[in-house]
């Protein structure tokens, strides 16, 4: 489950500069949804059996590394803050510097 978290946790990061700034909006969304209706990620509720959302992917891997960051603020950055930004990245790549990527239709 660890390898699956990480592989998709790329795959968000590198999402500005080969997925349709749209999609992205569309993944968004549907990540939102997940959090709405399951309460966490799935992933997460699945890898660390958890029934309230205080442990992430990112803060257990911080804490792995000796990093204890607070996990309210963690996920607040992670539920947030990172997939705004990322929508930003793609903005910014795909229409002001107008890189091609796979788009939807």
């Amino acid at each position: 489950m660890f390898l699956l978290h990480l592989v998709i946790i790329f795959f968000v990061y590198i999402s500005p500069f080969i997925l349709d700034w749209k999609l992205i909006l569309i993944l968004i969304i549907l990540y939102y949804l997940q959090l709405l209706i399951f309460g966490n990620c799935i992933l997460t509720i699945k890898q660390f059996a958890e029934q309230k959302r205080d442990t992430t992917f990112y803060s257990h891997v911080l804490s792995k590394l000796g990093f204890y960051p607070d996990k309210r603020t963690v996920r607040i950055t992670v539920d947030y803050y990172i997939p705004w930004i990322i929508l930003v990245v793609a903005l910014i790549w795909q229409i002001t510097l107008g890189h091609i990527v796979l788009k939807i239709r």
